[in-house]
């Protein structure tokens, strides 16, 4: 779409551009997330920081700089990766968040578990199950965070993750169908002429015959070019298995496919005691999720149990949206 900005879609589903009108060229929806609200309106709140853009980076980066305390509110993917930055920055880190463990709910307890050891060996205090209910602060900036429980937690600096929600206010009545995400067919289309992407997108997974909405930027980028293949003609289902990694103190994890907390988990390579494991999920007798833990090559490997389930196409699709 260029350096054009996609600002209005008519009651004819044409993207209005600053600058142009794109008439009857298909129209691309990627316009990503915003900022959740937790309890108390964190990101809000004066001394909270965010962490969504590199101008947010940047600030968070320099006020680290005189910081010796800090709380990091949000215990999924992005709060654990924060909290093991930090800290090895230097300032003590409190992690507190809803999960029983970091990122319980993307990897299952027993490595989530697993995870908690390794923040617990780098120093951070973990305030696992726990909810915030707002900061603290006498006048002018934050001075800790309140949680549900009445406990004051002190910090020079608050950092927020605490999730986000798709940006779809903007097409309040465009006509298509928006929940949890544009919602769109098995080639990612919201409507004739109008595709969706990325983290804003809802799109028909085909092989599972489920809706789907992904938030990484690998899935964003593979989701991109099948778009843009779709648009050239070549009518496929997008059908991926789903793929991230985080990279915590010397750790890199890496998880292929939709591993949930209720899944079977069974180690199929290396040991945790080792430091370098590959996890299997399975649920019932079929392997849902693999997980690699610093072990790149045989996790990669291991994935390949995953592509009859995640990438066949014999379910039906979802009819393209009207």
């Amino acid at each position: 779409m260029g350096d054009d900005l996609a600002v209005v879609l008519d009651d004819e589903r044409r993207l209005h551009r600053t600058g142009c009108e794109c008439g009857e060229r298909p129209g691309l929806l990627g316009h990503g997330t915003s900022l959740e609200d937790p309890p108390g309106r964190l990101p809000g709140a004066p001394g909270v920081r965010v962490l969504r853009t590199l101008a947010e980076a940047t600030a968070l980066r320099g006020d680290l700089l005189g910081a010796s305390r800090v709380v990091v509110v949000g215990n999924g993917v992005l709060g654990s990766e924060i909290a093991a930055t930090v800290r090895r920055t230097g300032p003590a880190v409190t992690l507190v968040g809803p999960q029983p463990a970091p990122m319980a709910d993307q990897i299952g307890s027993g490595v989530a578990l697993h995870l908690a050891a390794l923040h617990r060996r780098h120093g951070i205090e973990l305030r696992d199950s726990t909810l915030v209910d707002g900061t603290v602060s006498e006048t002018g900036p934050s001075r800790g965070v309140r949680l549900a429980s009445g406990e004051i937690v002190e910090a020079d600096l608050v950092v927020a993750a605490v999730g986000s929600l798709p940006a779809t206010d903007w097409l309040a009545g465009s006509g298509l169908r928006i929940a949890d995400g544009v919602v769109c067919d098995s080639r990612c289309r919201a409507a004739e002429g109008v595709y969706a992407v990325g983290d804003v997108a809802r799109w028909h997974h085909a092989a599972l015959g489920v809706s789907l909405r992904l938030e990484n930027r690998t899935h964003a980028a593979e989701q991109a070019l099948a778009v843009a293949a779709d648009i050239l003609g070549a009518d496929r289902p997008f059908t991926p298995v789903p793929y991230y990694w985080s990279d915590q103190y010397d750790v890199k994890i890496q998880v292929y496919g939709l591993p949930t907390p209720d899944a079977d988990a069974e180690v199929v390579e290396g040991s945790p005691d080792e430091g370098r494991f590959v996890v299997r999920y399975t649920r019932g007798d079929a392997p849902v999720g693999v997980l690699g833990w610093n072990m790149p090559k045989q996790a990669r490997l291991h994935r390949q149990t995953l592509l009859e389930r995640y990438t066949r196409t014999a379910a039906p699709t979802a009819p393209t949206p009207s």
